[in-house]
């Protein structure tokens, strides 16, 4: 179902003959369907006044626009923009709220620090958290939700973020601005104006300058427990890669998709299982079934350095290899499956010239997933051991590596892809 509905979406996707952005060239200036300096709020909470088309927010107010403002729930636009008059640490946003149970929309941010802060879309129920809140204090943040044709897009500050190959389930709820619930991570934003929000339908659809439906390059398919990066377009008969982990393959993920140009399409899930119980088959099978893949890397990565011999044992972490291998199976019968053994834990600081305290469970984890590897008859690409002689390729953060290693790393993947592939 997955794989059928990307595949018509990327095949039907319309190029917009129209842009919202204020700097590109339109044939007219786009009507909205509503505008916050002059419609009517469907309902509001706390102390709401709009002066001069603006409306400033305490943190507990919050203002709903109509349903009636999004006609074709497959094709429409908000936009917005916000002046913060103070960001603090372990602040809580909440920009729109359309949710009701499993269907709608909703998106809010998380103010950690100035890194790591993210910016979560829910669509239908499931949140994606791929995409990082940049706003500051005084300065006026922009923000778009564009729905095209059944796509879910978001912008910041004129910068595309992930786009989700997901269609939002209709539901009568108006859209709701600044109702925040109450979090344990963090305390409303309490002091922002928003200066401009305006709702658009289907008249127009929103992209970037340089930007259009053609030159998508990638979207995002998922559900419970996962997320798979799709490609763009499927334009050729070529065989099909997923590529499952955690920052590692984030590491070589371009790199590798790089080298298989014109050979293989390329998708990727990161994703790690971080427990030794309570393993999501469903999710794993799900992932696995969103196109007809033909080679399918995994390794469950760093994550898995807390599964010390006084927390885990052999048989746990051997459970956790084959239920991976079974799953990934039974979402993908027709693929070959690829282990990429777990890169060397490393000593921090640089340069660096010796192994990480935690390595000794980086080679427990290695061994006991050769032994289960061999077992099912999966492949293994020893990734380990294309390291462990080039610590002077590690970041010195411990766990990630410099842009030559993950050079490596995508080498050594497209060798064995490349052997299975003129093999079938």
């Amino acid at each position: 179902m997955a794989l059928l509905f990307f595949q018509a979406l990327a095949a039907e996707l319309p190029v917009s003959q129209t842009r919202l952005e204020s700097g590109a060239a339109a044939a007219k200036e786009p009507v909205p369907v509503w505008d916050l300096a002059k419609d009517a709020f469907a309902a509001t909470t706390g102390k709401i006044e709009r002066v001069d088309g603006r409306v400033q927010m305490d943190g507990n107010s919050a203002f709903a626009i109509p349903n009636s403002a999004i006609p074709d729930p497959s094709c429409f636009t908000i936009a917005m923009e916000i002046r913060f008059h103070a960001i603090e640490q372990r602040d809580h946003l909440q920009l729109l709220d359309q949710r009701v149970s499993d269907t709608g929309f909703a998106v809010d941010a998380l103010n950690f620090s100035a890194v790591g802060s993210p910016l979560n879309t829910v669509i239908n129920g499931i949140g994606y958290g791929r995409n990082s809140f940049r706003a500051s204090t005084n300065q006026v943040w922009q923000f778009v939700f564009a729905v095209r044709d059944g796509t879910v897009a978001v912008y910041q500050n004129k910068s595309p973020g992930p786009t989700y190959l997901l269609r939002i389930t209709p539901n009568l709820s108006p859209i709701w601005v600044g109702r925040t619930a109450h979090r344990k991570d963090g305390k409303p934003i309490a002091n922002y104006e928003i200066l401009g929000l305006k709702v658009f339908g289907p008249d127009y659809k929103y992209y970037q300058p340089g930007e259009s439906a053609d030159t998508q390059k990638n979207g995002y398919v998922g559900g419970n427990g996962w997320l798979v990066r799709m490609p763009g377009k499927i334009e050729k008969p070529l065989p099909r890669i997923l590529y499952y982990g955690d920052s590692i393959s984030m590491g070589y993920g371009d790199r590798f998709t790089a080298l298989m140009k014109d050979k293989a399409y390329c998708y990727h899930w990161v994703h790690f299982v971080g427990s030794v119980g309570g393993f999501q088959t469903n999710a794993f099978v799900a992932a696995a079934g969103v196109a007809p893949f033909d080679v399918i890397i995994f390794n469950n990565g760093l994550h898995s350095l807390s599964w010390s011999p006084d927390k885990a044992t052999d048989a746990q972490i051997e459970a956790v290899l084959r239920n991976m291998v079974r799953a990934f199976r039974q979402g993908a019968p027709k693929a070959k499956l690829i282990w990429a053994a777990t890169t060397p834990h490393t000593a921090k600081g640089k340069p660096v010239t010796s192994f990480g305290d935690l390595n000794p469970i980086v080679i427990r984890i290695n061994t006991l997933a050769e032994k289960v590897m061999k077992e099912e008859g999966v492949d293994v690409v020893d990734l380990y051991a294309l390291l462990k002689d080039r610590l002077h390729l590690a970041a010195g953060d411990q766990y990630h590596w410099s842009g030559d290693a993950y050079q490596l790393i995508a080498g050594a993947l497209q060798e064995k892809c490349d052997t299975i592939l003129s093999h079938p």
